[in-house]
């Protein structure tokens, strides 16, 4: 009998495609400072989610887990990380 996975055997979307459509829900319905980057460790290919300070609850009920195929971590950073480590102007 063939075990099942969580992850194995999903569809993806384009990682662009993902990460727009995390943009468009962070924008519009949770407002808060974030960052999506993709990420990798010994499981493969993840999408991550950052969060200052703490993770919004509509965070974990709008962004599921898998993401349109994408295993999905949301982290929390301390504030003005996302600043210092990911500006949003890299000109600065």
């Amino acid at each position: 009998m063939q075990s099942k996975t969580k992850f194995a055997n999903r569809k993806k979307i384009p990682a662009k495609e993902a990460i727009e459509k995390i943009d468009e829900i962070c924008i519009d319905k949770i407002g808060e400072e974030y960052r999506v980057k993709i990420d990798n460790d010994d499981g493969g290919s993840l999408l991550n989610v950052l969060f200052e300070e703490k993770c919004p609850d509509l965070a974990k009920e709008l962004i599921q887990n898998p993401f349109y195929g994408w295993r999905r971590v949301l982290t929390i950073v301390p504030e003005g990380y996302l600043a210092v480590f990911y500006p949003l102007n890299k000109d600065d």
